[in-house]
């Protein structure tokens, strides 16, 4: 999320993150590749928050009325006369689908959503910008096991980075960030990702859609692959090349 009025107000970027159907984008738009996640951790991760909240519409109309944005006529939301509109920032592909699926979800809650396609170089220097001059974004991020992308996303350490795209820092966030990178064994850094999961929620500094899945393809004739987190090449050294009919094993 941005710095600009009206995603800059807390109970509205929460209500934004209760308010998407993370299942049908990736059903929708993925066709199935993927899983839908509220949390920076995936969820087959052994660090993932398993507590993490998904779509609740009631809760995100409680929100958006505690922030005084009303229902007006044709169900649309408004404070003080001004409609709750924002924009959504993207590169977009095709048909923008998951562009569309978030615009509705968020259009059922009454924010206005705009969508504006541009073209890569102009979406990372906006995103990357110190004056963060949009309201939304959708844009996917690089992950590794390390989890290292959630402080070069949000560590003030980090400020300016590449992937520093909302602007936000927050003390209490560094210092769990801080505990959870130097955890030293496997039940500490469960329990400090969680707090970092947790506190992310609060905040809600971003809104996290799904945690994609490649699509990968291996001939019959390759043995012995096995795919886990480290992607498809950490046990190439097992394969191994089944003959053609009637030919020599190759090795």
């Amino acid at each position: 999320r941005g710095q600009t009025q009206p995603i800059i107000e807390e109970r509205v970027r929460r209500a934004v993150a209760r308010s998407i159907d993370r299942a049908r984008i990736v059903a929708v738009a993925l066709a199935g590749f993927g899983t839908p996640s509220s949390s920076a951790v995936p969820p087959e991760s052994p660090l993932a928050w398993p507590g993490a909240p998904g779509r609740d519409t009631a809760a995100a109309d409680r929100l958006l009325d505690a922030a005084g944005w009303h229902r007006a006529a044709g169900g649309r939301r408004a404070r003080a006369g001004t409609a709750l509109d924002v924009e959504l920032l993207t590169v977009g592909s095709g048909d923008n689908v998951a562009e569309q699926l978030v615009q509705a979800d968020l259009g059922a809650r009454g924010i206005g959503v705009r969508v504006r396609q541009t073209e890569m170089g102009t979406f990372l220097t906006t995103a990357r910008a110190a004056d963060k001059r949009f309201d939304l974004l959708l844009a996917g991020i690089p992950g590794d096991m390390s989890l290292s992308y959630v402080s070069a996303l949000f560590a003030s350490s980090q400020r300016g980075g590449t992937l520093d795209y909302t602007g936000f820092h927050d003390r209490s966030l560094d210092a769990l960030l801080a505990a959870a990178t130097g955890a030293r064994s496997d039940d500490s850094s469960r329990i400090a990702w969680e707090r970092v999961q947790v506190r992310l929620d609060s905040l809600a500094p971003a809104t996290w859609l799904y945690h994609s899945r490649g699509v990968q393809g291996v001939t019959r004739r390759v043995r012995g692959v096995r795919m886990d987190l480290r992607g498809e090449l950490a046990t190439v050294h097992d394969w191994t090349l089944a003959p053609r009919t009637g030919r020599a094993a190759s090795p």
